[in-house]
């Protein structure tokens, strides 16, 4: 089986990502482009692809038989997540919907009820779960090695350019759509999920702005998982810092690849930093502190893009011979903790994290 693929928001920087993939995958076709901008008709022009200028458009295009779309990737402004997935979820649309998921608890509610109706699925955009330097520390995380995971800290700090904020794309700057939090720690929040469960409780001091924007930059979270890990997490977007999954890991081809530490783990038997993965340990249970401890070689990193692999598994999702790695409600969950993180900076008190 062949899937046939619609991209919408193409023309963007996520998008071009997502149709290039497409493009490479033999197991899609992409039958048709969706983008109501000025950019879209050279780009669906440059790649040959039927243009609408509307998801209604070409829903109504797909009822009427010309054009065959069996699932669609929404690449569009945060706002938009919710009512075009929506618009799908009724018309039967597998959709992958990149993070975040929804810009509130509510309309992500919402939307999980809507999958639960329809007969299309939904996968969400959170394609750090398939880098296979995350794929590599959820099989060491089980492994037991670590013995009791106690502990976990990380950072996400980068220098974004004054352009990021421009038109067309101001809404990055703009309160419940934008900001470091929905757009950047969102991600890191949803891999500390996966890997050690749901947050219960959060604290966050918002870090000083430097450029004025009605939307944070700069903060500092504790973190209590309900498996009993404690985490910290600093974030920003002002700073200049190599520390970003992206720069760790070079996923992202037009970064740079700096390979700094990003992540640690600590546990009682042993630790590590990712993506550097090398598990430091003692030789026998006996060792302690006075000790030295013994450093074991990573495991070997499949080269495979995560983008690829994300959209391979939409296309078993599409097929029907896959469940979602990460669902509606697997990122409604994050959401959760996202709007925790972002109740604690205008608060300034720990705020108890709900259950979806």
């Amino acid at each position: 089986m062949v899937v046939s693929l619609c991209i919408v928001g193409a023309p963007g920087a996520i998008g071009q990502r997502h149709t290039q993939h497409a493009l490479d995958e033999p197991r899609c076709v992409l039958t048709c482009v969706v983008d109501p901008t000025p950019a879209g008709e050279p780009f669906a022009a440059k790649h040959a692809l039927k243009l609408y200028s509307s998801l209604d458009d070409m829903l109504a295009a797909r009822e009427a038989g010309h054009v065959t779309v069996d699932g669609a990737v929404l690449a569009t402004p945060n706002a938009t997540h919710v009512p075009l997935g929506l618009q799908l979820m009724q018309a039967g649309v597998h959709a992958l919907i990149e993070k975040p998921f929804s810009t509130s608890v509510e309309s992500g509610r919402a939307l999980v009820a809507a999958e639960k109706r329809s007969t299309a699925k939904i996968v969400v955009g959170h394609h750090r779960r398939f880098n296979p330097y995350t794929i590599n520390t959820k099989k060491l995380l089980d492994s037991g090695r670590l013995g009791n995971v106690l502990a976990v800290q990380g950072t996400w700090a980068c220098l974004k350019p004054v352009s990021y904020y421009e038109p067309p794309t101001e809404w990055r700057r703009a309160r419940g759509t934008g900001g470091v939090v929905l757009m950047n720690l969102v991600h890191c929040l949803d891999l500390l999920l996966s890997w050690f469960g749901p947050v219960s409780r959060v604290f966050c001091e918002r870090g000083e702005s430097t450029r004025g924007h009605d939307v944070e930059e700069t903060g500092a979270c504790t973190l209590r998982f309900a498996s009993g890990v404690v985490g910290t997490f600093v974030f920003s977007d002002a700073v200049a810092a190599p520390y970003t999954f992206e720069g760790a890991t070079g996923e992202n081809p037009l970064m740079p690849h700096y390979g700094e530490p990003t992540y640690t783990v600590l546990g009682t038997a042993g630790s590590f930093s990712f993506p550097q993965l090398k598990l430091w340990h003692y030789a026998s249970p006996e060792h302690a502190w006075h000790d030295p401890l013994v450093q074991d070689e990573a495991a070997p990193v499949d080269a495979t893009p995560p983008f690829t692999l994300q959209l391979r598994h939409f296309l078993d999702v599409c097929e029907g011979r896959a469940e979602p790695q990460c669902s509606g409600e697997d990122a409604l969950g994050t959401i959760m903790t996202v709007e925790a993180v972002l109740k604690s900076m205008e608060t300034g008190q720990p705020v108890l994290v709900g259950t979806v």
